[in-house]
């Protein structure tokens, strides 16, 4: 079961998949100001007409730019046209008008675009349900359909929590929007004619060039950002301000909203600020408000917990499949051994299964076929031919042994083996050109008044990390807050938060939103409840399609009704080769 395609929580910025292209769109504001504007400057934001069109078929931009689904029976039908078909009159888009600096409404507006999945039952509408994604910089803008999708129309029609399912769409309209810097809104962008160093991501490339290449490089994304003018204005701040902009356009007195990874701490500044304001609160894979922004560094202990814990025994247990080794040790051996060059290879593609259940199989099967890669280059004549590797890597036993699995396996080679040859060609040195994702993930992330300021106490992290962590740490290189001139805004004061009954949601091995911060936040929240998935490391729970658990506390919650206890504790669902049948199993 996939989720709402987002970009996970604090990739760094050199990850960041490209989604869309479009043109920095910055309005000025118009016209001699009306009386009324002179007494309130937000009146004519407020009261501003939203008009519901048809959405253009191209507001998501090319599918493919979506990233791929390894899942293909689960993938989530992202194209426009299906969906207009699918929904009719129910799926409509409109752009809002917010001011750039909410503090300074005369500086000029920003374009917020929202889509709209309106409830199947219009008589029994209960309020918008906003939704996001995460990121930051994550285009939210499909997470309306996309929703309901997940909810009613990719699960079991038997499942036991489907009632309570169709209800949630008959009675929500369902929101998605683009935060500004995103998507279809006003988009930043972080650009220069300047090039930027290429980085060894393995342990062996701890070195001091290596450091000074990163700092080249972090200097030199904060200066291209800073350039931009609107870079100040992309922060929580002003997106929690968009949404309660949004809520009171949509005619809603309350928000009800649902945030997933960064949207949780989306989420809770908006809660800090309009507490009165906040009606059904999910906020899933959340992050520990009640400190300093700080993405990156927990993370790594997250990520070696998960593979030592879940990921390791995970291979033992199927150790024919996985062909790394029948004991724990092995495993890990399996990964020490492989070059420097090949742990650079596997570093991102390692990083980007690792957030979710279904990606378990891949995370191990990259290893493996890295393992068999290596073997297969000792044997090759020198210097390596790219042709020749690719054409005998279709032949590797690993990759053949499994006829089910064997077009998978061969698309992981091909990736791994255009990385691994890209590497050896000393690429050629790119300007600096962060598309919307990343640029905006930037900008939220070092005006939010961060944790890491300090380039000494970052470098000392950094080589801590890569001692500790080999294969997790080199998402700690990307840190333009180092350099940044200051935070653009200050996090609220999130004591009315103590007052709120909002619903978290949070599994046990969480890599993105680690669970440490979870629990501490957690703790603080009196008036809170949890929904807790013990031994789980999806990132990104709800929908769950589980039995009368995650799912069915979850949709009550949003559906008005209080969970019976305080924290709710819901087994996880076994990994995919654990879930089959005993004679089923390689």
């Amino acid at each position: 079961m996939k989720k709402p395609r987002s970009l996970p929580l604090a990739t760094p910025i050199w990850l960041a998949s490209v989604l869309l292209v479009a043109s920095l769109t910055g309005c000025a504001s118009s016209g001699t100001q009306a009386a009324s504007d002179k007494v309130d400057p937000l009146e004519r934001y407020r009261k501003q007409a939203v008009e519901w069109k048809t959405c253009d078929p191209t507001i998501l931009g090319n599918e493919e730019d979506w990233g791929d689904d390894p899942d293909e029976d689960e993938e989530i039908d992202i194209s426009m046209d299906s969906a207009k078909r699918k929904y009719g009159n129910r799926l409509r888009c409109a752009s809002i008008r917010a001011p750039l600096d909410w503090a300074n409404p005369d500086r000029g507006d920003v374009v917020i675009s929202l889509l709209r999945l309106a409830a199947r039952k219009p008589d029994q509408r209960r309020g918008s349900l906003l939704i996001n994604p995460g990121g930051p910089g994550a285009d939210g803008l499909p997470m309306a359909f996309n929703i309901e999708q997940l909810l009613i129309e990719k699960g079991d029609a038997e499942h036991p929590e489907r009632a309570l399912h169709l209800q949630l769409v008959n009675e929500y309209d369902m929101v998605g929007f683009s935060p500004r810097g995103t998507g279809a809104s006003t988009q930043l962008r972080c650009a220069s004619n300047e090039l930027v160093h290429t980085l060894d991501y393995s342990a062996a490339g701890m070195t001091p060039q290596n450091i000074a290449n990163a700092r080249y490089n972090n200097r030199k994304e904060t200066e291209a950002c800073l350039k931009n003018p609107i870079t100040p204005f992309i922060n929580t701040d002003a997106t929690a301000r968009d949404m309660d902009l949004i809520r009171g356009l949509l005619g809603d007195g309350k928000l009800n909203y649902l945030g997933y990874s960064y949207g949780t701490w989306l989420g809770a500044w908006y809660a800090s600020l309009f507490p009165d304001r906040v009606g059904r609160m999910v906020l899933d894979s959340y992050i520990d408000f009640s400190r300093p922004l700080d993405f990156v560094p927990p993370q790594i202990p997250a990520r070696q917990r998960a593979l030592d814990d879940i990921l390791i025994p995970y291979a033992v247990r199927h150790a024919r499949h996985f062909q790394l080794g029948t004991s724990e040790a092995a495993v890990r051996r399996s990964m020490a051994d492989l070059s420097a060059r090949m742990q650079h290879t596997v570093a991102v593609p390692l990083m980007l299964t690792g957030y979710r259940r279904d990606g378990a199989d891949d995370f191990l099967e990259i290893i493996a076929i890295a393992r068999e890669l290596e073997g297969l280059f000792k044997s090759m004549p020198k210097p390596l031919n790219f042709a020749a590797a690719e054409k005998a890597a279709q032949r590797l036993p690993f990759i053949t042994r499994i006829p089910a699995r064997k077009a998978d396996r061969q698309i992981i080679a091909q990736r791994l083996l255009a990385s691994y040859f890209e590497s050896l060609r000393n690429p050629k040195r790119e300007s600096l050109d962060l598309d919307f994702n990343a640029s905006t993930y930037a900008a939220i992330r070092c005006n939010d008044a961060p944790a890491s300021v300090d380039e000494n106490a970052w470098e000392k992290r950094l080589k801590e990390s890569a001692e500790r962590s080999p294969h997790f740490f080199f998402g700690l290189y990307s840190n333009p807050c180092t350099t940044w001139t200051r935070p653009s805004v200050k996090q609220p004061d999130w004591s009315p938060l103590r007052t709120l009954d909002l619903l978290l949601v949070q599994s046990q091995y969480d890599v993105a939103t680690p669970l440490e911060g979870a629990n501490a936040f957690f703790d603080q929240l009196p008036r809170a409840y949890r929904v807790y998935v013990r031994g789980e490391l999806e990132h990104g729970v709800f929908p769950y399609r589980d039995k009368n658990c995650v799912d069915q506390t979850v949709a009550r919650y949003l559906l008005g009704e209080t969970p019976a206890q305080r924290e709710t504790v819901c087994a996880a669902h076994p990994l995919p080769l654990d879930a089959r049948k005993p004679q089923n199993r390689k």
